[in-house]
Order: C-alpha cells, then sequence, then structure tokens
C-alpha cells in the first residue's frame, strides 16, 4: 500500500480549483489519517477544491475548515506518480 511522503514544513504547490482560482506555495504542518493542515498565504474558502503537488505525489482534496494560518482539508484522491503528467505543464511535444 503506497503512503504519502511528506515531512513537517514539506513546500507544496497549491492551486485552488474554484471559480476565483488561484496558486501559490503552501507547507505541510500535519497529515492526520484523510485530513491534511497546510499552511499559506492563499486565500480560500471551506468547500473548495484543492490540488496539491509535491516531489512527485497530486494530492486531490476539498477544503474542510480555514483557520488564520491556513485550513485543514480532506484527501479525496492521491496519484503517486505525477511526474508522468509533466508533458501537461511544459505543452504536448511529439
Amino acid at each position: 500500500m503506497h503512503e504519502l511522503k511528506w515531512q513537517p514544513e514539506q513546500p507544496v504547490d497549491l492551486s485552488v480549483l474554484d471559480e476565483n482560482g488561484g496558486a501559490g506555495t503552501a507547507s505541510i504542518q500535519e497529515l492526520s489519517g484523510r485530513r491534511v493542515r497546510l499552511a499559506t498565504a492563499l486565500p480560500v474558502q471551506t468547500g473548495a477544491a484543492v490540488r496539491l503537488e509535491w516531489d512527485g505525489q497530486l494530492v486531490l482534496g476539498e477544503v474542510r475548515n480555514t483557520v488564520p494560518e491556513g485550513f485543514w482539508m480532506e484527501i479525496h484522491h492521491v496519484l503517486f506518480t505525477a511526474e508522468e503528467l509533466k508533458w501537461q505543464k511544459m505543452g504536448w511535444q511529439r
């Protein structure tokens, strides 16, 4: 069984996938079961879909509650081999 690889204060790329959008960085503060606490200056709303990416891992989830320094999210999907998707960032090349 795969497990997310992370360390306290792990920097991650963060994208907010709601109508207001937004992208920036965050740091993982805590991982507990399917919940992750992140610190970020990027404003997010409770219920927003978010995408995290670091070290070849991709995590999709939903913001459950916000706190002054960031938010807690619930993990919905994990991809452990996100490096296979790098072509999407660089554009399709034949």
